[in-house]
């Protein structure tokens, strides 16, 4: 793994609270101490610089980047990745300038990679030295894949035992791996309780606005690239940091003159969950009991959560702000876009990114999507090789064995 080290000028970041404005300059707040909001990080964009497209993501913008000394930023091996005009795809779904952005060609073969090269330094330079964290499958494979490039952090990574199998990286020792009976939601639960029992801070997922920071750069990257600015952007989603990074990304070219208006979001689900679509199509702002699913589902692994209550207001309301809307693929449609991915466009995509895929050709069929549109597809990864599962401690043994100490 070859790291490069970014140099630039030391900035000022400051944490704020999006809903009551609290500030915060030191220390890892996910979120508001006094109001629960979610904290963001924002930048003097007057004396932002971007970069070229010659030059590493992380170099390129890290004026929009939430480490105040770029020295701690380590290029990992992520680096710009394709995108395509996908003529021959297009020409099948009716939409003339489709582009698709592959991140599939990060190292780990999602644009997970992006999130961890940003989150772990944050982590680091907000005087975290062990958290905890959860995932069904990507974040925790970029950020064990990472982990020995940062072996002063120590990492406790926690998997539903079906999840098991997606986590794909080499045994570092920061890193412990522990396997929870249940879904992605049990997992998050037992990290939680880790945390708490060992006074360790929970990484939090969405609202670790690092994530969200790393991952706006795969849009940021795309509207650089393309020939045109796009008019609909499209991202299957679970918990949505993706698409909630990329619309602040949006806002930040806005005022930098480097895009024209906002696109309108698409956030693509699969029919057998879809909870935020479901809330979406009842017009909710918050999803109640009733919107949750208790064993979900799928062909798409990464995007498997059936509890979406705790992000969905935030995501509803960056996609009615852009105009834009969610939907559902069942996995007919996902299979179909996948297959047509690989035998017109030679691309091989995860069932996460063919839900996206799905979603554009769906808009299109409906018209939602004008046939001329600029429509940029984030493909957010490839299936991986199924190398060896790293070893996992169980959990409920080791909650077993602490409960039988005297």
């Amino acid at each position: 793994m070859t790291a490069t080290l970014v140099r630039s000028k030391v900035r000022r970041v400051v944490l704020e609270c999006r809903l009551c404005g609290t500030a915060y300059p030191t220390g890892f707040h996910p979120r508001c101490e006094f109001c629960g909001g979610p904290t963001d990080v924002f930048y003097d964009l007057p004396a932002a610089r971007i970069g070229g497209l010659g030059e590493g993501p992380l170099r390129r913008y890290a004026d929009l980047l939430p480490v105040a000394d770029p020295d701690a930023l380590v290029e990992l091996g992520e680096e710009t990745t394709p995108l395509l005009h996908a003529v021959e795809l297009g020409r099948m779904f009716g939409l003339s300038r489709l582009y698709l952005k592959v991140e599939g060609a990060n190292p780990t073969r999602s644009t997970k990679d992006r999130m961890a090269a940003v989150a772990l330094p944050f982590l680091r330079e907000r005087g975290v030295t062990e958290f905890t964290v959860s995932s069904t499958g990507n974040s925790s494979t970029s950020f064990g894949w990472a982990a020995p490039r940062f072996p002063d952090l120590r990492m406790h990574i926690f998997c539903g035992a079906g999840f098991l199998d997606r986590l794909n990286f080499p045994p570092s020792p920061n890193v412990t791996v522990y396997s929870v009976d249940g879904s992605f939601v049990a997992a998050g639960k037992a990290a939680q309780e880790f945390a708490a029992q060992r006074g360790l801070p929970f990484e939090s997922g969405f609202f670790n606005p690092a994530r969200r920071e790393g991952l706006k750069l795969a849009y940021l990257e795309a509207v650089d690239q393309m020939p045109v600015e796009p008019s609909v952007v499209i991202q299957a989603i679970s918990s949505g940091m993706g698409i909630y990074g990329a619309h602040k990304g949006f806002r930040e070219y806005l005022v930098l003159g480097r895009l024209r208006r906002m696109p309108r979001i698409v956030c693509g689900q699969q029919a057998s969950c879809a909870p935020m679509y479901a809330g979406w199509e009842k017009g909710v702002a918050v999803l109640d009991e009733s919107f949750k699913i208790p064993r979900p589902d799928g062909l798409a692994k990464a995007i498997l959560r059936g509890d979406a209550s705790p992000t969905y207001p935030y995501m509803a309301r960056v996609v009615r702000s852009s105009d834009g809307c969610f939907t559902a693929t069942d996995a007919e449609e996902m299979r179909t876009a996948r297959r047509l991915a690989l035998e017109l466009e030679g691309i091989e995509v995860c069932y996460a990114s063919s839900v996206a895929l799905a979603s554009a050709w769906q808009l299109a069929r409906r018209g939602w999507i004008d046939p001329e549109e600029p429509v940029l597809v984030n493909l957010t990864g490839a299936d991986r090789d199924p190398d060896p599962v790293p070893d996992a401690v169980r959990y409920e043994e080791l909650t077993a064995a602490a409960e039988a100490t005297p």
